[in-house]
Order: C-alpha cells, then sequence, then structure tokens
C-alpha cells in the first residue's frame, strides 16, 4: 500500500505523549482502536474512537467472532472508518503492527481495504504506529477522549 498516492505510514515522535500528539494533529481526524480477543472462544470486542475537531465518537463491540487476536482491533479501525462522510486528513494511531506494517498478517487484506475506503472517499491517510505505547493509549481513550 505505501506506494499509493495519499498513503503514508510514520513512526510515533520519539519522546511525544500521545497528549502531544493530538496537539500536534489538531486538524486531522484520528481513529484509534484497542482490542482484544480469546482465541480458544473465538470471540472478543472492541474500543475505537474517532475524534475530529472536537467531535468525538466512541465504538464499542463485545462478542466478536474472532479467529485472530487482532481480528476485534481492525474491525474498531473499520467501523470508525465508515463514519467518516466527507474527504479530510486520517490518521490511523494504533500501538500494533496488524496489517499495516506486517504483509504476513492475516488481517493485512482487512488493513489494505480500510485504507482503500479512505482513499475512495478522498481522504489522505497516515498510519502511525505507536510501538511500546499501547496502554497509554487505552488509557488515553478511555478517560481523556
Amino acid at each position: 500500500m505505501s506506494g499509493i498516492k495519499n498513503f503514508t505510514s510514520a513512526p510515533f515522535p520519539e519522546g511525544v505523549s500521545i497528549d502531544k500528539f493530538f496537539e500536534l494533529h489538531k486538524g486531522s481526524c484520528i481513529i484509534m482502536s484497542a482490542g482484544v480477543a480469546s482465541p480458544s472462544k473465538q470471540r472478543g470486542g472492541y474500543h475505537a474512537v474517532l475524534y475530529f475537531n472536537g467531535f468525538i465518537r466512541h465504538l464499542r463491540q463485545t462478542g466478536l467472532k474472532a479467529s485472530d487476536p487482532t481480528y476485534p482491533f481492525v474491525q474498531g479501525l473499520y467501523d470508525a472508518a465508515r463514519l467518516i462522510k466527507r474527504p479530510c486528513p486520517v490518521i490511523i494511531l494504533t500501538a500494533s503492527d496488524a496489517g499495516f506494517g506486517d504483509s504476513a498478517s492475516p488481517n493485512k487484506a482487512c488493513c489494505d481495504m480500510i485504507i482503500s475506503a479512505f482513499l475512495n472517499a478522498g481522504c489522505s491517510v497516515t498510519v502511525t504506529i505507536a510501538h511500546g505505547k499501547s496502554g497509554e493509549l487505552v488509557r488515553f481513550m478511555e478517560t481523556r477522549i
């Protein structure tokens, strides 16, 4: 996907908190998702947040059929992406590669579909992977927005 116009992947800035990241990207639509699945039960759930110019939408779903532990996370991103109604810069902020940075991921096709949906809507897309910040990202989603 990296060769597609209007799509980039960017590392999370060194030494920057999630709070500061939001300050630095006020004019963009930021989508975050956190999810979990039990491989033995093949069920999971997610919490996703869409943030744009002060508009905040929380999405939660449980009981998702999930054979892969990262599937609920990707489903959360997809459900949030469907709420975008007009072209805008979009940042997908995640703590996991989950198919965006891992071509061997079982979720690669879903991640490509999410990005394609944004691009078809005229949005530019940046995927920012905040390695090692999953706890901070979840706390931010739960308490600050």
